[in-house]
């Protein structure tokens, strides 16, 4: 590297992509020869002490004095061309190409001119050796000395076509006039003609070098460019994903809060009851994908915190498991989880929020894909220090192609998911996120036969679990919010599943199939609630069905004189909400939704 200039040393800027090969190639090349200057400088260093002996003894003394005048002079013009030329030294991308070849050719004559005044002191010095006992030596100097200017011009074709003969010519010419045997004369014009050979090789040899380093450099710096456009592009598409994010949740919350006040004015109207809930339903299920996206994008990104800690895995287990049991309930599914495979000391570590987010989705993707049978959460201890915790179904199962599929995001089996709404980026984002935390998941499925999927968090057998929080005792002077409910259904298998998701809210049933059983059960028991699901009603246009059904009514409220008593009525249609509300009668339209269950209850 130049030790004048350190800047010289930092890797060269490639040309502009519409350089020509031959400006690349003596661009290069002027920057390589100006390089080999401190070499330059040492070879010069190495010589000068036996050049002044041998001429001390084989020339006059004021011809030696000529010589070294000759020399400073060289070597401050030298000095002096160097550092103008050493700021224009490193390849720039100039826009503009004949501002380029203006510097290019600026360099080049400063570079000529410098090597062209040692070479002609070397002609000078060759041709003012005269005959005597020291000629030889004195010429075998100047031969090596020109050997050496022809090395140095070798990076630039031009400088060896015009300096590398023209330093050759002296010691050749007078070694021819003073040595008319021809003894040494012959195997100096040989070495002279090797050298030059070999310059020629090294200069090809150079040229390919120098546009191979310019193409890399110009790919490294496509590739930066690239890389930088990437960044920008994923930290504007996040920022754009938040936005978008924020803006669509604020007016989705505002639509929520809407709906939910104008559900206090539709107890009498059971089809708009229906319209509302399920747009509740949509909401939620539209904010659920909004958040999934923006985390996909965010995870993609590398822009996602993540929050390594040791983890109380058993008891996210459990969390998860109480969450879930009401959507297995009602798909009649059997629902378990084994956690023999929990080691007893150790914990796993990684980011409490996104695990529950991960384990939650590849549970509620096997519980609505399977429609019978059973999943199984299952915790297991791996030898090479992850704790992998499986979800196993019995569901339709996927092939090897639709496996790799289910992980690609944005991809979605059509198989499996017709009828189920959603991004496509759940296990994408799963898989995203497990990396992050230095975890994988992983799947196997059998078609027909069902699916597992997996998460491997990282294990520390000398982690400690997060103490639990500690529970509140129960007050026992706390009211009981449960209800006592009678329930007519003329239908089993309907009375069966309606009875089920009263007790699971903690209430109380009494099943009757009629009407007069009813009244039986009534009287024998106190009630706060009737749920009535027997389909449509008689025609409550007709005078005589009415008056029949309002003394029947009558006679149920009657049981409970003491209680303001709630009924309910599940209809097929909205046919007849408007008369039965008269009666006093809350109706709710088929099918049921479970949280205006619960509001109408309430």
């Amino acid at each position: 590297m130049n030790a004048f200039n350190p800047n010289l040393s930092r890797t060269p800027a490639p040309l502009p992509r519409g350089a020509s090969r031959d400006s690349v190639v003596l661009d290069y090349g002027l920057i390589a020869q100006w390089r080999l200057a401190p070499y330059a400088l040492g070879f010069f260093g190495m010589g000068l002490p036996l050049f002044l002996w041998t001429t001390q003894v084989a020339l006059p003394v004021w011809l030696t004095g000529l010589f070294m005048l000759l020399f400073i002079i060289n070597w401050t013009v030298f000095m002096i061309m160097k550092g103008q030329t050493a700021r224009r030294m490193t390849p720039v991308p100039v826009p503009d190409a004949a501002i380029r070849r203006a510097l290019i050719r600026e360099r080049l004559w400063r570079q000529w001119l410098a090597g062209g005044l040692w070479t002609l002191t070397l002609l000078a010095i060759s041709l003012s050796i005269g005959a005597g006992p020291h000629t030889a030596t004195l010429l075998l100097l100047c031969a090596g000395a020109a050997v050496g200017i022809i090395f140095f011009s070798a990076p630039v074709l031009l400088f060896l076509l015009t300096l590398g003969p023209l330093a050759a010519a002296g010691p050749v010419f007078a070694l021819y006039h003073l040595d008319s045997s021809g003894t040494l004369a012959q195997p100096m014009i040989g070495g002279m003609a090797l050298a030059l050979a070999m310059a020629f090789i090294l200069n090809r040899h150079m040229q390919e070098h120098y546009l191979l380093e310019n193409a890399q450099l110009d790919a490294a710096l496509e590739r930066e460019a690239i890389r930088a456009d990437t960044e920008a592009l994923n930290e504007a598409r996040v920022a754009l994903m938040e936005t978008l994010s924020r803006e669509v949740q604020s007016g989705l919350k505002g639509v929520e809060q809407n709906l939910l006040q104008g559900l206090t004015h539709l107890t009498r109207a059971p089809a708009p009851r229906q319209y509302v809930d399920a747009a509740l339903a949509e909401i939620t299920h539209l904010q659920t994908i909004l958040v999934t996206t923006l985390d996909n994008d965010t995870a993609a990104a590398g822009q996602i915190e993540i929050d390594l800690q040791p983890l109380d895995i058993e008891l996210l287990a459990e969390r998860l498991m109480a969450q879930f049991a009401d959507l297995a309930r009602t798909r009649g599914l059997a629902f378990t989880c084994n956690m023999q495979g929990l080691p007893t000391e150790g914990a796993v570590r990684g980011d409490e929020h996104r695990v529950e987010q991960i384990l939650a989705h590849l549970l509620s993707n096997a519980l609505l894909y399977t429609q019978q049978g059973r999943v199984e959460l299952k915790l297991l201890h791996l030898p090479e220090g992850y704790l992998r915790i499986e979800v196993v179904d019995s569901g339709p199962g996927l092939s090897e192609d639709e496996l790799a599929l289910a992980f690609a995001p944005h991809s979605r089996i059509l198989r499996t998911s017709s009828g189920h709404s959603g991004a496509g980026l759940g296990l994408s984002l799963s898989r995203s996120l497990s990396e992050l935390m230095g975890g994988r998941t992983g799947a196997e499925s059998t078609l027909d036969v069902g699916s597992k999927f997996w998460l491997d968090l990282p294990f520390d057998r000398y982690a400690k679990a997060p103490p639990r929080p500690v529970e509140p005792e129960a007050d026992e002077s706390a009211p009981d919010h449960s209800l006592r409910i009678l329930l007519i259904a003329n239908d089993s298998l309907r009375a069966a599943q309606l009875r089920d998701v009263l007790e699971h809210q903690g209430h109380k049933c009494l099943t009757s199939t009629t009407r007069e059983r009813a009244l039986t059960l009534a009287r024998k028991a106190p009630v706060d609630a009737c749920l009535i699901s027997t389909g449509p009603f008689e025609a409550l246009e007709d005078a005589a069905n009415r008056e029949k059904l309002a003394a029947w009514l009558e006679s149920l409220r009657a049981t409970q004189a003491d209680a303001h008593l709630n009924i309910i009525a599940l209809l097929p249609d909205g046919l007849q909400a408007e008369a039965l509300s008269e009666l006093g009668v809350r109706a709710l339209l088929m099918p049921l939704n479970r949280e205006a269950l619960v509001r109408a209850l309430a």
